[in-house]
């Protein structure tokens, strides 16, 4: 039988032309064992079977298909969410947007509203890190929004099966806060190989990419009270498109914010105190 030390150095060579060839290698073989990584010193070795189920997961990587949908598991800051084909797989990028709501939230925000929440990954690490907030997460997609039932499990966070648009009319000027990571690809991009098994409803959005943004900015117009804020995710060539879309949508405090990488990702903006 092989042991666990040598299925990952064997897992790590066959995923050579992978990025992070060795923490996939941890993460098929640790999946394969239903254990953590961490718990991989503990393990002796595979059975036959294990061996079988971890050379169809390399198979499947090597292929090209997320490391994500193989194991239906996807982390995201403290926590992790389940994800597969028909939803989006949270990127990291999006954790400094969520350290933002979360810092909000923090600071004195309650009512919280995700729009294109797909998998929940934001509004759970949001429930995770600063309990005790009122959210809503709003999904228009049905194969997204059974994603989003089942991450919320075990939170008070609320799931709504809706289109942003027309979405929780009962909350109007009361919310404190609106986080969103709406699509926003042009429609003619060609998408890197890591993109392309992501639903397209989370990807494209115009042909600028800016549709959905532009209902974001309605939406958090109308939901947030006087002195709420929102943050939305964009592209990192799309910073002064959007900052003008919110500005032109009568917010103030408009600023475009950086991800880990230092690339232009995502603007926040507050709508203003009426004296």
């Amino acid at each position: 039988m092989t042991t666990v030390s040598q299925a990952v150095a064997a897992t790590t060579a066959a995923l050579a032309g992978v990025p992070s060839a060795a923490a996939e290698a941890r993460t098929l073989v640790s999946h394969v064992l239903g254990v953590p990584p961490s718990r991989l010193l503990v393990c002796q070795a595979l059975t036959p079977v294990q061996e079988e189920a971890l050379a169809a997961m390399i198979r499947r990587r090597l292929s090209g298909e997320p490391i994500q949908h193989i194991t239906n598991k996807a982390f995201f800051r403290t926590i992790s969410v389940q994800v597969g084909p028909g939803v989006f797989v949270p990127r990291p990028e999006t954790e400094v947007l969520a350290g933002w709501a979360i810092d909000q939230v923090r600071q004195g925000c309650r009512m919280v509203v995700e729009l294109c929440a797909g998998s929940g990954a934001i509004s759970r690490a949001i429930a995770a890190e600063v309990p005790g907030a009122d959210q809503w997460a709003v999904e228009r997609e049905d194969l997204a929004y059974a994603y989003l039932c089942e991450n919320l499990v075990g939170t008070a966070v609320v799931p709504v099966h809706a289109d942003m648009a027309e979405a929780l009319p009962n909350l109007d000027g009361q919310v404190d806060l609106v986080v969103a990571n709406p699509p926003y690809v042009p429609t003619d991009e060609q998408l890197p190989d890591d993109v392309r098994h992501d639903p397209p409803p989370a990807l494209f959005s115009g042909p600028l990419g800016l549709d959905a943004t532009r209902t974001v900015a309605e939406v958090a117009w109308r939901l947030l009270r006087p002195g709420g804020v929102v943050g939305s995710e964009h592209g990192d060539n799309q910073g002064e498109a959007v900052r003008s879309i919110f500005m032109q949508a009568c917010f103030a405090d408009t600023v475009t914010n950086h991800d880990l990488a230092g690339r232009p990702r995502f603007i926040t903006a507050s709508k203003p105190v009426v004296t």
